[in-house]
C-alpha cells in the first residue's frame, strides 16, 4: 500500500513544483499581452479542458507536471509570428521576462520553504568542506561503525537476530569499511555467513544461513579522517593506562581528532587527558594523568646583549619552567606576563644542563631581552606513541536542526539556496561529462524514479523535512532549467540575449531545430537516468 501512497505523494510534490514554474511563464505572458493558448496540468493527451477567454485550462492523462503553450513560441509560420499577440512579436525584454519567470518562481518557492524551515528548525545543507567543522561543533553526531537505523521484521536480518541500533562490525571475518557497507545493499553480494555486531557495547554473533536480503536501513555513513596508534611503548604512561596499538582516537579531552597535526596541537599543555577511542568495534574512554614534565616548555633561543636578561645571567638554550611561581608552556604567556608586570622584579625559574636555576629580572621597556620558542619535544606524554592518519567508517546518527527568528531565517535561506544551487549545477555538469566519457550515470545521481523512491521515507519524517525536500527539488528544477542548453529556459534566454546584444533575430527555423535536438537529448537523458534508477532498485531487492 505504501508504494501507491508514495507514488501519489511524489506526483503531487513534483506537479506542484512544475506548475509553479509554468505559472511564472503564464503570469508574465499574460502581463506582456501574449496569447496563452493552453495552461495544462499534467502532460498530453488531454483528459479534460475548459476554455476561458483565450486560454484552455486542461487536465491531462499523464499526471506529471504541466505546461504553458503560447502563440508563436516555437512556430515558423510568418503569419503567426507577425501576430501582435504572439510571443515572437514582443520586445526582447518582454520575452526575456517570460522565459526566466518560471525559474524565478522556483527560486522564490524554495526561499519560502527554506525560510519556514529555518524558522521552525531544520537541518542545513553541509558542503564537504563544512563537514568536519560541523562534527567538531556537535552539529553532526558520529558513532563509529555501521549502525542500523531501521530493520524490516519480515526479512533475514531481523529473523536472524539483528535489531535497530546494532552496529555491524564485521561480516564473514572481514571488518566492514565504506565499500563493504555498500556491498550489503547489492543483490549480487553474498550476505550469508557470520556477522559480528555490537549492541549496547556487547558483542553479539549472528549467523545467516543463506543468501537473502538483510532488510536493514543504515544511518548515513562515510569514511571520516581519524588518527590511529601504530606503535606504543609498553613502558609509557599511555600504555599503562590502557592505550594499545591499533586504537583509533576519536576525541581528545572532548575535542574531535581528525589528523596527527590536530593531535599535536591538542596534547600541548595537557596534564589530564581523556581519550575516546575505538577498538575492535567497541568505544572506550581512557583517562591519563600526566605531571608537568610531560607538557611543552619554553626555551630561550637567544639572549640579547646589554639587556636585563643578559645582565641577570640568562643564557641561550635555558628552558623556562616558571615565572613568579607560574608554570609556563607557551611563549605568548611569558611575553604577556612580562608586559603586564614591567614595573617589578620577576622571578624566573629555568633549567640549564640538568640544573634548576633562579633569576630575578626587572623588565626594561616591558621586555627582558630574549627570543623565545616553544620546546615541543620536551618529555611529552605522547612519547613512545607513533600515530598515522586513517579513514574510519562512522555513522551520522544525528544532525542538529538550525532555528532562527523569521528575519534571520529569511536571510539564511539565501545562503542555503546559493550552496544548493552550486552543488546542483556542479553535479549536473559533472553527470553530463561522465555520461559522455563513460556512458554511465553516476551512482550519486537520481532521476524521477529514484526521487520517487526517496519520497516515502521523507514524507514519514514530518512537514519540515518535506518542505526541505521540496525546496531542494524546486532549486534543482530552477538551476537545471537556467543552464544554457537547447530546449531549456536557459537555452531560450541565450538566444534572446544574442538578439538583445546584436539587434538581430536568430533565424526561427534554425532556433526551432536546435531546440528540437535539445528536446531529443533531454528525453534521452531522462530515459538513461530512469534506467539507472530502475537497475539500482533491482540491485537493492
Amino acid at each position: 500500500m505504501h508504494y501507491i501512497f508514495t507514488a501519489i505523494a511524489f506526483l503531487i510534490i513534483f506537479s506542484i513544483l512544475v506548475l509553479i514554474h509554468e505559472l511564472g511563464h503564464f503570469i508574465m505572458a499574460k502581463r506582456a499581452g501574449i496569447k496563452v493558448e493552453e495552461f495544462g496540468f499534467g502532460l498530453p493527451p488531454r483528459l479534460w479542458g475548459k476554455k476561458k477567454g483565450d486560454t484552455i485550462y486542461s487536465i491531462n492523462w499523464i499526471p506529471f507536471g504541466g505546461f504553458v503553450r503560447m502563440l508563436g513560441e516555437d512556430s515558423t509560420n510568418k503569419k503567426t509570428l507577425a501576430n501582435k499577440r504572439s510571443f515572437a512579436s514582443k520586445s526582447v525584454s518582454a520575452r526575456i521576462k517570460v522565459v526566466i519567470a518560471g525559474v524565478i518562481m522556483n527560486f522564490f518557492l524554495a526561499w519560502v520553504f527554506l525560510t519556514i524551515g529555518f524558522t521552525y528548525g531544520m537541518q542545513p545543507l553541509l558542503m564537504p568542506d563544512e563537514i568536519l567543522s560541523a562534527i567538531s561543533n556537535d552539529v553532526i553526531t558520529l558513532e563509529p561503525g555501521l549502525k542500523i537505523e531501521k530493520i524490516d521484521e519480515n526479512l533475514a536480518g531481523y529473523k536472524a537476530g539483528m535489531m535497530a541500533g546494532d552496529v555491524i562490525y564485521s561480516h564473514a571475518g572481514a571488518v566492514l569499511d565504506g565499500s563493504a557497507a555498500e556491498s550489503l545493499k547489492n543483490v549480487s553480494y553474498d550476505d550469508s555467513g557470520k556477522y559480528i555486531v555490537y549492541r549496547s557495547g556487547q558483542k553479539v554473533e549472528i549467523n545467516i544461513d543463506k543468501k537473502s536480503p538483510l532488510g536493514v536501513q543504515f544511518y548515513d555513513y562515510g569514511n571520516f579522517p581519524r588518527v590511529k596508534i601504530r606503535n606504543i611503548d609498553v613502558n609509557s604512561e599511555f600504555y599503562k593506562k590502557g592505550l594499545r596499538a591499533g586504537d583509533v582516537i576519536l576525541t581528545f579531552n572532548g575535542l574531535q581528532v581528525f589528523d596527527t597535526s590536530v593531535y599535536e596541537l591538542l596534547i600541548r599543555r595537557s596534564k589530564t587527558i581523556f581519550f575516546d577511542i575505538y577498538r575492535d568495534g567497541q568505544r572506550l574512554m581512557i583517562n591519563v594523568s600526566a605531571d608537568n614534565k610531560y607538557s611543552d616548555k619554553v626555551i630561550i633561543s637567544k639572549v640579547y646583549p646589554d639587556t636585563p636578561a643578559q645582565k641577570a645571567g640568562l643564557k641561550d638554550l635555558d628552558v623556562v619552567n616558571s615565572f613568579d611561581g607560574i608554570s609556563v608552556y607557551d611563549p605568548a604567556e611569558m611575553v604577556a606576563y612580562t608586559e603586564k608586570n614591567y614595573d617589578k622584579d620577576i622571578v624566573f625559574n629555568v633549567t640549564r644542563d640538568g640544573k634548576v636555576l633562579q633569576f630575578e629580572i626587572k623588565p626594561k621597556d616591558k621586555k627582558i631581552g630574549v627570543l623565545l620558542s616553544a620546546l615541543n619535544a620536551f618529555d611529552r606524554a605522547d612519547r613512545g606513541v607513533s600515530l598515522y592518519n586513517i579513514d574510519n567508517l562512522e555513522s551520522a546518527v544525528k544532525i542538529k536542526n538550525e532555528k532562527y527568528p523569521f528575519y534571520v531565517s529569511a536571510y539564511k535561506s539565501f545562503s542555503e539556496m546559493w550552496k544548493i544551487s552550486k552543488v546542483t549545477a556542479t553535479m549536473f555538469i559533472g553527470m553530463i561529462g561522465d555520461i559522455f566519457t563513460t556512458g554511465q550515470v553516476p551512482d550519486s545521481v537520481s532521476g524521477p524514479v529514484g526521487i520517487a523512491q526517496m519520497t516515502y521515507s521523507i514524507i514519514t519524517e514530518g512537514l519540515i523535512v518535506i518542505l526541505r525536500f521540496m525546496a531542494l527539488l524546486s532549486l534543482s528544477l530552477a538551476v537545471i532549467n537556467i543552464l544554457p542548453l537547447p530546449a531549456l529556459d536557459g537555452g531560450r534566454f541565450m538566444f534572446l540575449l544574442f538578439e538583445w546584444i546584436t539587434g538581430r533575430k536568430v533565424n526561427q527555423k534554425w532556433e526551432a531545430r536546435i531546440h528540437t535536438i535539445g528536446y531529443v537529448l533531454i528525453i534521452f537523458l531522462i530515459l538513461l537516468i530512469t534506467y539507472s534508477d530502475i537497475i539500482k532498485i533491482i540491485n537493492s531487492l
